[in-house]
Parts: structure tokens; sequence; C-alpha cells
């Protein structure tokens, strides 16, 4: 439960200027805070003082937050910079995580061993990554809040994030999708993994819509639904809160209708709402799934599913727990 990559932990919207909240990732408790000139701050949660948690009655001042019990405060580089009634401060300092908000989400980096995001691990983005569909951000609906689903506590691997992306026949049997659709393709020479999967028009026998996935590590899974009459995209995100539970998340962003371009129209709210069912389709089988380490596959899933799991390892640097391919006894 403490794979190396890049987590969703929230939405921008949630944190205004000033701001602080309580958040438990990886079994860490930490304190976001927004300072007064908009940067949002991840940190250790606990002051290092007598352990107040930071989120609970801390105030912003500045660029910092100041401790609810004793008023030390701790700027946006995590420094104590300020004991209230001592000439100087102390030079402690709380850990920051690194950040990133992007499509009005926010995204934290996490390494086991404590490093910086690093060069080959970066942060896709939804309208640029798939270099097959480019689109324009601004053409599109924001996520929050009327096209999120938002599970938290789910006692669900985040590993099955990615699981769906060489998986075709599940979309018939646990979607009812009236065919199954084709994995035309599947690239992991970048890092992430990339795929095309087709759903073939009855009569014609083409592809008629195309999904592709993005996956930069077993977190996150970006997919863009493409053919003529359907077009949206969305990030599905799984993080580890413990060792026990992850907190799942969909983005679902819409192409604006040009009759109500500021407004998402209350029919795209509907259908916004109704994918929380979608979520729960997975869901229900995720919830009670053991994880089988050497599966019996259906020829067809050969390929795929062995290419994934080899690509999941990289995001296994942990040295305790199994991974995709490696038992716990084998270690």
């Amino acid at each position: 439960m403490k794979p190396t990559g890049w987590f969703q932990i929230g939405w921008s919207a949630e944190i205004a200027p000033g701001a602080t909240k309580a958040m438990k990732y990886f079994g860490e408790d930490m304190v976001a805070f927004r300072t007064e000139d908009g940067k949002l701050v991840v940190m250790d949660a606990h002051c290092k003082h007598l352990g107040a948690h930071l989120a609970y009655g801390g105030k912003v001042k500045g660029d910092c937050i100041a401790c609810p019990y004793h008023g030390w405060e701790w700027n946006s580089q995590g420094a104590n910079i300020h004991v209230p009634y001592q000439d100087k401060p102390t030079g402690a300092k709380l850990r920051t995580r690194h950040i990133i908000e992007r499509h009005g989400i926010i995204f934290m980096w996490h390494d086991p061993a404590g490093g910086a995001p690093r060069e080959g691990w970066e942060l896709p983005d939804l309208f640029t990554g798939v270099p097959q569909v480019p689109a324009r951000e601004e053409d599109f609906y924001p996520c929050y809040p009327h096209a999120v689903v938002d599970k938290p506590g789910e006692r669900i691997h985040p590993q099955m994030v990615v699981e769906n992306a060489p998986d075709t026949t599940h979309f018939h049997f646990t979607h009812g999708t009236p065919e199954c659709p084709e994995l035309l393709w599947f690239d992991t020479s970048d890092g992430s993994w990339r795929s095309e999967m087709g759903f073939k028009s009855p009569k014609t026998k083409e592809v008629a819509l195309s999904l592709y996935t993005l996956a930069p590590c077993i977190s996150l899974s970006f997919t863009i639904f493409n053919g003529q009459s359907v077009k949206y995209r969305l990030i599905l995100t799984a993080t580890p809160v413990d060792e026990e539970t992850s907190d799942f998340r969909v983005n679902y962003f819409f192409p604006r209708d040009p009759a109500s371009p500021d407004v998402m129209p209350e029919s795209l709210r509907a259908f916004a709402r109704q994918t929380v069912e979608l979520f729960e389709e997975d869901a229900r089988m995720w919830r009670h799934q053991i994880f089988v380490q050497r599966p019996v596959f259906a020829k067809q899933d050969i390929a795929g599913y062995t290419a994934m799991r080899k690509w999941s390892e990289r995001f296994y640097e942990a040295a305790e727990g199994p991974t995709p391919m490696r038992a716990v006894e084998a270690l």
C-alpha cells in the first residue's frame, strides 16, 4: 500500500486562501493549507513543539500556519520561523510534500524513501498527453464540483485501477455493453501505460468508439472516450490512506455546450450523477476480490495482462510486502 508515483489528495476548490484541511495518506497525518496569496502547502500535521495537529484550529498568517496550541508559526517550506514568546525561532522543520494542481485536482508525489519527483515520472496532462486525440482544456467544463465521484475509505488496493486497462471482456459482463471491445494496442516504452480499446459497430465492423488509456502510475488512469457522438474524458484515482484502505475518486470532463458555455447543463449534471453507479459496478467486484498472483488466463488476456503486471512492478519500491509479480513468501 506504499507505491511510488502521483496521487490525488483532493480538489483545488476545496481549500480557499487562508483555509486548512486535515489529511491522512500512506499512514501519515498531514495538514493542507493555502497561503493568503494562493499557494497550496501540504506538510506534516503535528507541531514539533508539543504535537498539536495544525489543521484543527491552526490559523493561516501570510505564507505560514500558526499552531493553535502555542502560536508557533511554520512557513510554506516547513520551517519554524516564529515563536511568540522568544526572540528567535527554533530552526525545526516539518516535512513538506511535492504538490501539483492541475485540472482543478490536487496531486501529491509519494516516494516511500522520501525522495523528490523524478525525471521520467512526470504527471501527464489529460488534454495534451494522448497525441492521438489532443484537445484544449478550456473547451471542457471543470470536473469539480458537479462531475466527480468521491469514495473515501474503500478497502480496495489501488492496483485495481490499472488492472482494468487491458481488460476488454468485463465491459460486457460487468457494465452490460452489447459487445466487448478489442485491445488494439498497448505500449509501456516511455514508462507509462498507454493503450487503445476499440468498440466496433455491429453493422460496419469498424471501430466506432475508441477508449484511450494513459496511466502514469498504478494510482492514476487518464481515460478518453472518443467517438462520433461520445467525447469525454476522465481521471480515475486511488490513494492509499493506510495499510487497508484507499480513497477513490473519478473526475469527469465533458465538452462545453455552446448554448451554455459557462454553466454545466442539468442534462450533463444528471449524467454525472449516474456515473456513481458506473463506479459501483466495478467496486462491487473490487471490494470482495482477491489478488491472484498467477492467474489462469484466457488466450486473449495473456499479452495485455502480462505486460500490465510487469509494468506495474516499477512502482513497488518498498522493501516489504508482495508485488504484482512476486509473492510475499519469495521476499
